[in-house]
């Protein structure tokens, strides 16, 4: 019913009245008390809590060196303000150093093998060369100087001597089997360890970009602003960070918005233009002016655990004002839903329902007559009346059956 669906609004709208008029009928009569209808000023304001927030803001965030979380070691106090270069968080760097240490000294180990292993290869080269140029010696000998003539030497000797000149070409084949075997094995065994060497190296140069990246500097000047995780916490000495993970925001603190939430049971209205008027928490006496620039189209959560949802509206202001408006300061705000004018006003207990109609008992003359009325917008106590009812008349303000 109309009139229902008004008062669920009342918690979020203010009348402010200049006169009420509450009559009585003589003494001599028992009757209800009465209300006159007068027109009154109605403003309709909405409630509201938030905070200031940058338009525009650079992000800094943990660097990307190394995988795994990393440890904050010190943090520059927030709402300072830094020049650019400035350190604005430095992380612990102790197990990337014993890291770093550690593969140096792997380094230094497979560099020590290769040496190693290379001089030993060449001392098998040498010595399997060695033997394959005294075979060849041999065979060339062996052929360059064999007597095959069984006037001077006999069969047995000539028989003897070529087989010594097949033994020496097949040893000298030999050799150069095993030279080249020896070669593709002693390749295979340098690659393994020049690939270790590779490996390590990689890995120092990671955790050497990692060591260098330990400190966040500012890449510009600006007020430094930590930036709160889901669960509202802001970065700490000793918290772990994820590479890429936000750690604060440098804002430009000339272009400042405000950042409000109304609750579900309280958004009435709620357009973009609508005036509003806030104070911040550390500043009570002082107020400042905006506009309703953007209405979240629902309502979410803005804090763990709470049920209660809230609608998230943005505020352009109407003026700068960079030595007080600093991110993250808390304030209160009011938006006016209805601008400040004469209406008629009358109390929620005068109107009374009945088959979808609202109804006030009308006085006249001593008796009550049911007025069907038209309502408005409503607060805690009061209701708008569009049509049914004009100035002077008089209303009961309890039930009186019509008689």
């Amino acid at each position: 019913m109309k009139y229902f669906q008004k008062i669920s609004m009342k918690k979020v709208l203010t009348v402010s009245f200049f006169s009420l008029l509450i009559v009585g009928c003589s003494e001599q009569e028992s009757t209800p008390l009465l209300y006159e209808v007068t027109k009154q000023d109605f403003t309709v304001n909405v409630p509201a809590k938030g905070e200031l927030f940058a338009a525009k803001a650079t992000v800094i965030s943990a660097p990307m060196g190394r995988r795994g979380a990393q440890n904050i070691s010190w943090l520059a106090p927030e709402f300072s303000r830094v020049k650019k270069g400035d350190v604005i968080a430095r992380f612990d760097g102790e197990a990337m150093e014993i890291q770093s240490k550690d593969r140096l000294n792997e380094l230094s180990i497979t560099e020590q093998e290769i040496i190693e292993k290379t001089g030993m290869l060449n001392m098998e080269l040498d010595a399997i060369n060695k033997d394959i140029g005294m075979v060849g010696q041999e065979k060339d000998f062996a052929e360059n100087f064999s007597i095959d003539d069984i006037g001077i030497r006999s069969k047995l000797e000539i028989l003897d001597s070529l087989q010594n000149t097949q033994y020496l070409g097949s040893k000298e084949k030999y050799l150069h089997w095993k030279n080249d075997s020896f070669s593709a094995s002693s390749e295979g065994d340098m690659g393994l360890l020049e690939m270790k060497q590779t490996q390590s190296k990689s890995k120092l140069q990671q955790l050497s970009d990692g060591l260098s990246k330990l400190e966040v500097k500012a890449p510009h000047d600006g007020l430094l602003s930590y930036k709160a995780n889901w669960r509202g916490e802001k970065p700490r000495a000793g918290q772990s960070l994820w590479p890429g993970q936000k750690i604060a925001e440098l804002p430009d603190i000339t272009n400042m918005k405000v950042k409000l939430f109304v609750l579900e049971s309280e958004a009435i209205n709620l357009a973009v233009d609508k005036s509003v008027t806030f104070h911040l928490n550390a500043y009570a006496d002082k107020k400042f002016l905006g506009k309703v620039e953007k209405v979240a189209p629902f309502p979410t959560s803005i804090k763990r655990g709470d049920p209660q949802k809230y609608f998230e509206i943005i505020v352009t202001l109407a003026k700068q004002n960079p030595e007080l408006f600093v991110p993250g300061r808390k304030l209160q705000a009011s938006i006016e839903i209805t601008a400040t004018s004469k209406k008629i006003i009358v109390p929620l207990q005068s109107i009374f329902v009945e088959a979808k109609q609202s109804f006030v008992y009308l006085y006249d003359n001593g008796s009550y007559k049911p007025a069907p009325v038209t309502l408005g917008q409503a607060s805690l106590s009061h209701v708008e009346i569009l049509s049914g009812l004009i100035e002077g008349q008089k209303i009961a303000l309890t039930n009186k059956e019509h008689s």
